[in-house]
């Protein structure tokens, strides 16, 4: 049997007050809103998803997570251009073509997510 309501409310009231704390404390540092705390990150947070700040992460967590985020935003992104090019009638591409596409987009998303974690761990310091 899992926590009642109640305990997980506390959980909830807990986590937020923590990174209301640790907004508070990167702004005195004078780091922007938006490098503390990433749209991604603050969207994952209102879902009740409790992940933590992106400065108090280790390195290749941040790495994992930036390139995930980056590849499925990019992914998309790439499947809707690919959508659109056959609605024009443009050549199907094949499916070699594809795979090497997504398989770029993918390592261009571990280079995305290995930059960004170098800067959160320059401004961390």
């Amino acid at each position: 049997m899992g926590p009642s309501r109640d305990q997980v409310s506390r959980i909830n009231v807990l986590f937020q007050d923590r990174v209301k704390l640790y907004g508070r404390l990167m702004s005195d540092k004078g780091i922007s809103h938006n490098a503390y705390a990433p749209l991604f990150y603050r969207y994952l947070w209102k879902c009740g998803i409790k992940i933590k700040p992106p400065h108090v992460t280790k390195f290749s967590h941040n790495v994992i997570l930036q390139t995930i985020l980056f590849f499925t935003v990019f992914a998309v992104f790439l499947s809707g251009v690919l959508v659109f090019a056959n609605s024009l009638g443009l050549n199907e591409p094949a499916s070699s073509q594809i795979i090497m596409l997504y398989f770029t987009s993918f390592l261009v998303s571990v280079a995305y997510g290995v930059m960004v974690s170098l800067y959160i761990l320059q401004i961390r310091k």
